[in-house]
């Protein structure tokens, strides 16, 4: 019994009591001189491993998120609103994309492989009021816009 763990000790001595042969000798073409880890060690490798997923996921360049913004902003050139941008995600099969228009009117576009589950979604918030004229037109310019985002992350992404 060379191994020091008591884990390791109780599995040799259980295999031991089953009937089971023991070899004490290592495999070869193991290192034998590997470092046991420790939780720290394990966590440190957890957290990289997941860092590097979350970095290679989002597939956005530098450019897209601004040429969004401005191809968004020329349907509002005739309309003073202000419009504060959601982080452009992209993915392999989805691209989620929104804002707050005039903090009162938010919105989410999705565009997935599956036309049922794209779509542009809503959210009015407190001081929206559905009887003033420029929120209609708001909603009508942001689902127009929408056609084309979805037309354009479609050709481009998601083939």
């Amino acid at each position: 019994m060379k191994e020091k763990s008591t884990p390791n000790q109780m599995r040799i001595l259980l295999k031991r009591m089953r009937g089971e042969s023991y070899n004490s000798e290592p495999k070869s073409g193991t290192n034998t001189h590997s470092k046991e880890m420790s939780m720290r060690d394990m966590l440190g490798k957890t957290r990289r491993l997941n860092e590097e997923e979350v970095k290679q996921s989002n597939k956005k360049t530098i450019y897209d998120q601004a040429r969004e913004e401005e191809r968004f902003l020329k349907n509002f050139q005739d309309m003073p609103v202000s419009v504060k941008f959601r982080d452009l995600e992209l993915f392999d099969n989805l691209v989620f994309w929104g804002a707050t228009v005039d903090g009162v009117i938010q919105f989410i576009y999705k565009v997935t492989p599956d036309e049922s589950t794209s779509g542009v979604e809503f959210n009015y918030l407190d001081d929206f009021s559905p009887d003033n004229p420029d929120n209609e037109i708001i909603i009508d310019r942001i689902e127009k816009y929408y056609e084309s985002f979805v037309k354009y992350w479609r050709n481009n992404l998601l083939q």
